[in-house]
């Protein structure tokens, strides 16, 4: 199926899933590193959303998509979850301990 990737697999910023963990990876990676954790989760949404699937892009079958639902990241030392949805990209945080 053309859809699958947009028809960039294997290219640098391509949208299938390899390509798209490759970069996420890479940056990850190298992104500056904060002490401060508003600044590092803000940073690390503002990546993941770098490499999301938007709905309708990639069919699986006919008339199935592919997206990226949520993403979210968390704080092992202080138990809080962050997360963000398709439909919502404010940045919301659950405490696990409470």
């Amino acid at each position: 199926m053309y859809s699958r990737g947009l028809g960039t697999r294997h290219l640098l910023g391509g949208m299938d899933s390899s390509s798209r963990f490759v970069k996420i990876a890479f940056t990850l990676a190298h992104a500056p590193k904060s002490d401060d954790e508003t600044e590092s989760v803000t940073n690390f949404f503002n990546i993941l959303h770098s490499v999301e699937q938007a709905k309708r892009l990639h069919e699986t079958e006919p008339g199935k998509f592919e997206y990226t639902m949520y993403s979210d990241c968390m704080n092992l030392d202080k138990g809080i979850l962050y997360f963000t949805t398709y439909d919502n990209n404010q940045i919301d945080a659950v405490d696990m301990n409470n």
